[in-house]
């Protein structure tokens, strides 16, 4: 008899658990709360922000429910559309799934503010100039810790979902956020450690991101451009320039380098550009903090993705007449190869 209880108790107690797990609220609010969820959150901290926004009641059994199911480790990035009346398998669902209603907005490595911008707006028609204004936002900015003009730099490429209605506002805000996660709260320090203030360290994380196309080249690279700016020489680079043309180029004329005058020229003003030209990814970012220690002084594209790099001005002739020789023999082909 004693037997019998004790199974008809915990049957009961599954019954009792999976009706709390499965059943939908009614009689709590309705009102949708939105939770930007990075990249790094752990399930913890997304049980206790769950909490503490009332779309759940207790993290334990969130928490007991993730684990067993092994959601804690699909849990995606993203701005989630929750409410209090959804039951909790529902909400352990739309996170690790992505299954609420949203705009899925996959930002590449490299992007500029304008491309994010282009690209939200063939999801949601409309929503590009808000964007752009968003990104441009002083009190965002300030409250994020960007002390430059715009967000560029600092909208981290990711592939966020996005709920269907949030304000561009909501969307530069998660962006952000999730830059300061991926870096970590030692980047100041790690940045001031090679001699550059955060900003600084984008703005250059952002120029390797546009040079480098092999990712065993991006601390190599890291290193030419740190090699001349200690040396005080102007960085000269193609990428910096592009940012601001209309048109880009993979090799600039020498007409657009003399005439164009912008403290984007990196031929003809010394030191960094004034903002980041696009928004870097991690392995950029930290190849900057990382950089490799090489004597190179100068590098110029090969043709084939990857870079000839070269100490002296001398050598660095040398291999522009080889790649120029490959970039001509790509041409009679037909082919388009930086």
């Amino acid at each position: 008899m004693k037997l019998f209880q004790i199974y008809l108790f915990a049957f009961a107690a599954a019954a009792v658990g999976l009706v709390y797990i499965l059943t939908p609220t009614f009689f709590f609010s309705d009102d949708d709360i939105d939770l930007p969820v990075y990249s790094k959150t752990s399930a913890r901290e997304i049980a206790s922000q769950l909490q503490d926004k009332g779309v759940i009641h207790w993290k334990e059994p969130f928490l007991a429910l993730a684990k067993l199911t092994r959601a804690d480790r699909h849990l995606k990035a993203g701005l989630y559309r929750l409410n209090a009346q959804m039951s909790l398998w529902d909400v352990l669902t739309t996170l690790s799934k992505g299954k609420s209603a949203v705009l899925v907005l996959k930002i590449p490595e490299g992007y500029t503010t304008e491309q994010i911008a282009e690209t939200l707006d063939k999801i949601n028609p409309g929503s590009e100039a808000d964007f752009l204004k968003a990104a441009q936002n002083p009190e965002t900015l300030k409250s994020l810790g960007i002390v430059g003009p715009t967000a560029e730099g600092f909208l981290f490429p990711e592939t966020y979902r996005v709920p269907l209605g949030a304000n561009c506002d909501e969307v530069v805000d998660l962006m952000i956020r999730q830059f300061w996660d991926v870096v970590g709260p030692d980047f100041e320090s790690r940045c001031r450690a090679v001699g550059l203030t955060p900003y600084k360290a984008v703005i250059l994380a952002s120029i390797v991101e546009k040079e480098a196309h092999d990712a065993d080249e991006r601390p190599i690279i890291a290193g030419v451009l740190y090699n001349r700016l200690h040396m005080k020489r102007a960085l000269q680079v193609n990428a910096t320039l592009n940012y601001i043309l209309e048109t880009k180029h993979a090799w600039l004329t020498t007409n657009q380098i003399k005439n164009t005058d912008s403290p984007y020229n990196t031929y003809k003003y010394r030191g960094l550009p004034p903002t980041p030209i696009c928004n870097p990814g991690a392995a950029s970012l930290e190849a900057v903090l990382e950089p490799a220690n090489v004597p190179y002084l100068y590098y110029v594209a090969a043709g084939d993705g990857s870079h000839l790099f070269a100490t002296t001005f001398a050598e660095h002739q040398k291999n522009i007449r080889q790649a120029l020789k490959v970039r001509r023999a790509q041409r009679a082909q037909g082919q388009t190869a930086e």
